[in-house]
């Protein structure tokens, strides 16, 4: 009869993280770091700065070219101190909510207006408007919802379409399945192609467009 492992050994074991994203094989913990992020709480109309702490890990065959890695909290994203979830509800006040602009959005935020500019300049440079329509249709073949009415114009209002589009696409691949982090679409999406292709979008680097147009990026 097998006899599962106990004390020490058991939770050892229980305590790793998940496998190597390249190879597969068993992955042990390799150090930790402490990082300060700003999140958003109800629904953005307040925010608060945190201390977190990220694990890293590396793959337990030191040959495999996966090397170490950081294991990201829930919401958590390289190179950002505001959260994605806060960006996402900066370009959707902007788009929707009637008085708003960059200072008073900024404002909610907890930010300097630039920010929310830059931001917004980052999101409309992600991915192309008509490749989200497209990916969308596939799973929608009833059709794909307009955008929000937008009160903008130029970058900022494709910042929003944008943002508008990953919150649906976000929304169908849910229905279709896919695991998706929680939170908005701008978050959650970002997230899987983080952990699936191992690409970071940068807000100060020039970024690789999202893979939304490959029918293969979510299967």
């Amino acid at each position: 009869m097998d006899v599962p492992p106990t004390g020490k050994r058991c939770k050892k074991h229980e305590d790793r993280p998940g496998p190597c994203p390249v190879c597969g094989r068993p992955a042990w913990w390799n150090g930790t770091r402490w990082v300060k992020r700003v999140v958003s709480l109800v629904a953005a109309s307040l925010h608060t700065a945190e201390q977190v702490v990220r694990r890293r890990a590396r793959c337990s065959d030191r040959s495999c070219p996966g090397g170490s890695w950081t294991v990201y909290e829930p919401g958590g994203y390289p190179h950002r101190t505001f959260l994605l979830s806060v960006i996402a509800f900066a370009a959707a006040a902007i788009s929707v909510c009637r008085g708003a602009t960059l200072t008073s959005v900024a404002h909610e935020c907890g930010c300097d207006r630039r920010s929310v500019r830059r931001w917004l300049g980052w999101v409309a440079g992600l991915g192309s408007v008509e490749d989200l329509q497209r990916a969308c249709a596939r799973l929608d073949p009833d059709g794909v919802p307009p955008p929000a009415a937008r009160r903008t114009s130029g970058v900022v209002a494709y910042a929003c379409a944008v943002v508008g589009l990953l919150d649906h696409l976000s929304e169908l691949l849910r229905r279709r399945g896919v695991t998706l982090e929680a939170g908005p679409g701008l978050a959650s999406i970002l997230r899987h192609q983080l952990d699936r292709f191992g690409e970071v979008y940068r807000l100060t680097r020039s970024s690789p467009r999202l893979r939304v147009a490959s029918a293969g990026a979510f299967a």
